[in-house]
């Protein structure tokens, strides 16, 4: 494997989890008929969109071919939960343990991408952002069930 596969795939294999999760969040966005998680569910989509935007033109930059490939994708989701079954649950607490699984999935494979290979400050830069971005809506979603919990 070629030093630039070395770094692009693994920033690849992030694009895909991002592609996935905003799928996951537009699927619970059609799924809902309240409001309030429509806009929730709306907003982490176009935020995962925006993080797959970025991830996509630093791959470019960095010589790379962004791929979104449907086998990985498809065995990304197997992994993932499926938020319209607890939508339907009408469980608002178990459809937040969802998707705080979901975003600590992603932050693990933040933290293995970055904590395992050699990358340029701006892809450091972007991926630590995204990292920021999706660890702040856990800590917003985590302190929220404890209000609600109350």
């Amino acid at each position: 494997m070629t030093e630039l596969h070395k770094k692009i795939d693994p920033l690849n294999n992030l694009l895909v989890i991002n592609y996935a999760t905003e799928r996951i969040y537009l699927d619970a966005f059609e799924a809902t008929h309240d409001p309030e998680l429509k806009h929730f569910f709306r907003a982490r989509a176009f935020q995962r969109n925006e993080f797959c935007r970025f991830l996509a033109a630093e791959i470019r930059q960095s010589g790379g071919v962004p791929m979104l490939t449907d086998m990985a994708e498809s065995n990304l989701k197997k992994s993932l939960p499926d938020l319209k079954k607890e939508l339907a649950s009408k469980n608002l607490r178990a459809l937040f343990t969802e998707i705080n699984k979901i975003k600590l999935s992603c932050l693990m494979h933040y933290n293995k991408v970055l904590n395992d290979l050699d990358l340029s400050k701006s892809i450091v830069d972007v991926l630590e952002t995204q990292k920021k971005a999706i660890s702040t809506s856990l800590s917003m979603m985590v302190r929220q069930d404890r209000l609600t919990a109350s």
